[in-house]
């Protein structure tokens, strides 16, 4: 079975309690690894200005305390294999409805209709409590 690494552990800790309980359930399904929690301001200035994020300081999901996202990878780490992370983000949705948790949504599915295309900025491996979450 998967097992979080202390790296992941601890990014994970930055996050939402639901954020930490769900991953923590998902890593018993599929070897992923934890990219990022909260980000403060220079390590979100950083990622805008990369293109990894199209909000500033503090308009991020991650800019809060504790962190209402969370970025995430399949492990290895292949960042051209999108297929696995979508196979990935279907599991994180099916755990979390499990979990009675209906308010997330993932960087592949930004409107939330279920459907993984026609956004204008694609973030396949961030799960973030919805707003009014």
């Amino acid at each position: 079975m998967p097992k979080f690494g202390k790296r992941s552990r601890d990014r994970l800790a930055t996050c939402d309690p639901r954020l930490q309980e769900l991953f923590n359930k998902v890593i018993e399904l599929v070897d992923i690894t934890i990219i990022c929690g909260e980000r403060g301001k220079a390590a979100q200035d950083e990622a805008f200005a990369s293109g990894n994020s199209t909000v500033q300081y503090p308009g991020s999901r991650h800019n809060r305390a504790p962190s209402m996202a969370v970025d995430w990878a399949p492990w290895p780490i292949d960042w051209d294999d999108t297929s696995r992370f979508l196979y990935v983000a279907g599991i994180i949705y099916g755990v979390a409805r499990e979990m009675g948790i209906e308010n997330i949504r993932n960087g592949a599915d930004w409107r939330r209709d279920g459907r993984a295309n026609g956004n204008k900025f694609e973030d396949l491996g961030h799960t973030e409590i919805h707003r009014g979450g």
